[in-house]
């Protein structure tokens, strides 16, 4: 019997209209006199390359800290800074934007019953923090699917390094043989490659893969029955 852990992101949620309304968040509080195309596409440049510099350093942010983050480098390019308590009013209010633009992808009610009644355990294995990750589920009607959620700002470290594999190993009690990681993120199949950690990549995205993943699938309809041939 395989466990499964799943990622949220691009995998069993898209966010819709997250960077537009970041951007319409920011310009009405700060009255920023930019057109709203302007500042969205400023926010979403300065996200990424906030993002994918962590990922790739293998350092952990927690989703509000990235959200400070990048409202301190967005702002600097409008001359404009903040006092610590307004940052941390943006870095909520941004993780609460994740949650509220989160919309399921059409094949996830199906493929999460089906593996359910099947009874494989399944658990949450997330960068996002362990909040706003539950409450995504919880807003779709999933969280009761899953175990448990281990997230990034619970241990301390965030995908691609090993040490949240681990930890999402240990929560579940199972071997790296009896796992399968299913996601739509890249950071996924690069860090679990170093514990010989099976991923199932669901094509959400048009990414290359530095690595190739074990399975990789169009939909998650297909999941269940990859796993009837491991098992």
């Amino acid at each position: 019997m395989k466990t499964l852990f799943f990622e949220v992101l691009n995998t069993l949620v898209r966010l819709t209209h997250f960077e537009v309304e970041s951007a319409k968040l920011i310009k009405d509080e700060l009255n920023i006199k930019v057109s709203l195309d302007e500042l969205t596409n400023q926010f979403k440049k300065e996200w990424e390359d906030r993002y994918n510099m962590l990922i790739s350093k293998g350092v952990y942010r927690s989703l509000r800290q990235l959200a400070r983050e990048t409202m301190i480098s967005l702002l600097k390019k409008y001359s404009l800074s903040l006092s610590p308590a307004e940052l941390d009013y943006f870095g909520n209010a941004i993780s609460s934007l994740v949650v509220e633009t989160s919309e399921l992808y059409p094949d996830v009610v199906n493929a999460i019953d089906t593996l359910s009644q099947m009874n494989i355990p399944m658990y949450i294995l997330t960068n996002l923090d362990n909040d706003v990750a539950k409450k995504i589920l919880l807003k779709n009607n999933l969280l009761r699917y899953f175990k448990g959620v281990v997230s990034s700002d619970l241990t301390k470290v965030g995908k691609p390094a090993i040490k949240i594999f681990q930890a999402a190993l240990n929560r579940a009690g199972v071997s790296p043989s009896d796992a399968l990681i299913v996601s739509g993120l890249i950071e996924d199949v690069i860090g679990a490659k170093f514990l010989d950690l099976k991923v199932v990549f669901v094509r959400r995205t048009n990414v290359q893969l530095p690595v190739k993943p074990f399975y990789e699938i169009d939909s998650l309809t297909q999941l269940p029955e990859i796993i009837s041939k491991l098992t």
